[in-house]
């Protein structure tokens, strides 16, 4: 799969909690778990309310479909939680889709409501958001409080063809895997910058090891002092149409960004 990278001093949100990035950490010498805590310790640890839009569209921008969204992220307190809504219009006034997700002795349980408020409970974490390539996953980066973790050897990073650097970075790549058997996913590798311990990229893979799904950060910003991402992408192995996760504004009692002119 092609995809464009960026150089990163520094991610993310990578989610949106991504509104951050902090003092450079090095990881050399740390466990497979303690790089993951490191990387999952350059988030913001406040309470945040982001908006923007998903967008998916086929090469070129063709047959674009624009949803807008929400999403109120606590989860670093101690009762983990996350509420997203999307919506259909720029005024936000109808969710097609709204989800409720909490973390409870270490396993994330997803709710979905569709547009009539009916309920589904306990959804695969690796449900699409709404029609877009995008999953819950993504979208709260739930993987980053994942302890079953390794480390891919030069090894077995050549046995899988994949590469350690990405975005212009030296990257440790790990491997960690879902505290509950999610049908459809073995495992989420992440890329993780060698210098700074920032989360660089994703890539999840199916039941047999194969990359079914890439998310990188496209767009960064700075704001207030901070590296803010602006701009996630996503796309499908084999697919041409790509989701954009676009950042309008991240709200939180430290920190706001506002919507871009």
């Amino acid at each position: 799969m092609k995809h464009l990278s960026l150089c990163l001093c520094g991610l993310l949100m990578f989610m949106l909690s991504a509104a951050t990035l902090k003092a450079e950490s090095a990881i050399e010498g740390l466990s497979p778990l303690m790089i993951l805590v490191q990387a999952r310790s350059m988030f913001p640890q406040e309470q945040l309310q982001v908006t923007g839009t998903l967008e998916t569209a086929e090469a070129r921008g063709l047959n674009a479909v624009i949803r807008p969204y929400t999403l109120s992220l606590n989860w670093h307190q101690g009762s983990p939680s996350a509420t997203c809504a999307i919506f259909d219009d720029a005024g936000r006034q109808s969710p097609v889709q709204r989800a409720l997700l909490k973390r409870e002795n270490g396993i994330t349980h997803l709710t979905l409501f569709n547009a009539e408020g009916v309920q589904n409970e306990d959804v695969r974490l690796n449900t699409p958001v709404a029609d877009t390539d995008l999953t819950w996953m993504d979208l709260t980066f739930n993987y980053l409080w994942w302890t079953n973790v390794q480390q891919l050897s030069e090894a077995a990073l050549e046995a899988r063809a994949l590469k350690a650097r990405q975005g212009g970075r030296n990257c440790v790549v790990l491997e960690a895997f879902p505290p509950k058997g999610t049908i459809g996913l073995h495992s989420v590798l992440l890329w993780i910058d060698i210098s700074t311990g920032y989360l660089v990229q994703t890539e999840q893979t199916d039941a047999h090891q194969r990359a079914v799904r890439r998310m990188w950060v496209q767009r960064i910003g700075r704001e207030e002092g901070r590296w803010v991402p602006r701009e996630f992408r996503i796309q499908r192995e084999g697919m041409r149409r790509v989701t954009k996760l676009i950042i309008a504004t991240i709200q939180s009692e430290a920190f706001s960004v506002k919507e871009l002119n």
